[in-house]
């Protein structure tokens, strides 16, 4: 055990001492600050753009207006219902405030045609509005026959007002057709405010008991993607630090000297140990960043910790917490043994790159079974792929919501554990061939063949 934990002091202390760890600590927190204000930056300085609608009368104008309305008393109550579920007293003008700012803003048009409004659209000649004179971004034109509005614009990437022209001119269209059959321009609204509520319930108990579905209810399923998910995040974390520090060691010639101090298994062992205690310091750092910012956001707004409440539950679940720590473990070890023996293999960046696509292909494809079991968690593609050694580390969590059998959960368990097993007898195997005898990438599959007993075939 002292060798073990003299090479896992030794890599463990190589490893944080390193700018790069203190790099990527800082990443995530600055990364989500930055992101965060980033958005709000783009979205209120996004610049206020200037458009006309060239039409006999003002009723598309009009339509458009209203639409623009319709979405900022939209926001507006999003934000009331939001401040009601965080329990923050809001009034009429701070929710008027917290409505997005008019982003397009209606001019008179400088001109009747297409071809005389091409200078303003292309910035040659500048239009007045509120926020001075501007190019015109876009101009709405109805063609000579009405059944046609032409949208021109220099700007073909920013289609926020064509969309919103759009669903304005399906409102308008329905209501003169609802005027011209004699009813009301509201009846369609009307109609869906009169429509029988969908309310959704959950069965408790076999003589037909049950109650509303809550967030509660869903609660498991979110934990238990979110474990995956997190178990996905260390795994590709430590891809770098295996291979990186096993094709350093390998090409200045430090297995030799480490060898002679420690058995082969135990300097294993105390690798694994210290890029796990590596990841794990990273995930954990992160996470109390996370609680911390919880804790303020709750402290702040008194509903939020309503909204957090019923996650605890399946967070401290041991039907749920132990077989994902199980999973985990197994599921590190066994890649985590891989990537060591691959780099062992590597003498250089190039030749890790080789072996790190396949892999790479093959970590992505467990995160597809997390984005199905997201939408889906009892899909039948999570359970027959669960059975997938390589995979069981991450979909057995998700699978563990849907209470799934105790034999599938055993078996899936036993299976991991054996395949884990032989990974690691396979890659001491390959580990010793690369960093004892120089074995390259070339040898692998006579190596592999050698390890199961396989007789190469004859030159």
């Amino acid at each position: 055990m002292r060798n073990i934990y003299l090479i896992f002091r030794r890599d463990f202390l190589g490893y944080v001492k390193a700018w790069g760890f203190w790099l990527s600590l800082a990443a995530v927190p600055i990364f989500l600050i930055v992101g965060a204000g980033f958005g709000y930056f783009a979205a209120s300085s996004s610049p206020v753009r200037y458009y006309t609608v060239v039409e006999p009368s003002n009723v598309i104008s009009g339509a458009i207006e209203a639409e623009f309305r319709r979405t900022q008393a939209r926001a507006a109550q999003d934000a009331a219902e939001l401040a009601g579920h965080m329990k923050v007293a809001v009034n009429e003008a701070q929710l008027a405030e917290a409505a997005p700012d008019r982003k397009f803003v209606e001019v008179a048009p400088p001109a009747q045609s297409v071809e005389a409004l091409q200078p303003y659209l292309t910035g040659e000649k500048m239009v007045s509005g509120p926020s001075g004179e501007k190019p015109l971004f876009a101009a709405l034109i109805l063609s000579a026959d009405g059944r046609t509005l032409e949208y021109w614009s220099s700007d073909v990437n920013v289609s926020g007002l064509r969309y919103s022209a759009e669903t304005a001119m399906r409102d308008l269209s329905r209501r003169d057709a609802l005027l011209a059959a004699g009813l009301n321009a509201d009846f369609l609204k009307e109609a869906d405010d009169r429509a029988v509520e969908v309310a959704e319930f959950r069965p408790r108990d076999e003589a037909g008991g049950g109650s509303a579905v809550t967030v509660a209810d869903r609660a498991p399923a979110i934990v238990a993607v979110a474990l995956a998910y997190f178990l996905w995040l260390m795994v590709f974390s430590i891809i770098q630090y295996l291979l990186m520090g096993t094709i350093e060691e390998r090409s200045n010639k430090i297995f030799d000297t480490l060898l002679t101090s420690v058995k082969l298994p135990e300097l294993l062992a105390g690798k694994l140990l210290a890029v796990f205690a590596v990841t794990s310091t990273m995930m954990l750092s992160w996470s109390m960043f996370a609680g911390v910012g919880s804790a303020f956001a709750a402290s702040q707004s008194p509903g939020l910790t309503e909204l957090i409440e019923p996650f605890l539950a399946p967070a401290t679940d041991p039907g749920l917490i132990i077989p994902a720590l199980i999973s985990f473990m197994l599921g590190y070890v066994l890649y985590g043994a891989i990537f060591m023996a691959l780099g062992s293999l590597c003498d250089t960046i190039q030749e890790a790159q080789t072996l790190l696509s396949p892999m790479m292909i093959l970590l992505m494809l467990p995160m597809f079974a997390i984005f199905i079991a997201f939408q889906d968690p009892g899909s039948p593609v999570i359970d027959y792929a669960s059975w997938v050694p390589l995979f069981t580390p991450f979909l057995l969590i998700l699978r563990m919501p849907q209470d799934p059998p105790m034999w599938e959960i055993v078996a899936q368990m036993g299976l991991m554990a054996a395949t884990t097993v032989v990974i690691v007898w396979l890659s001491t195997k390959v580990y010793r061939a690369g960093a004892v005898h120089g074995a390259g990438i070339g040898d692998l599959m006579g190596m592999i063949k050698g390890a199961m007993g396989m007789k190469p075939k004859a030159g």
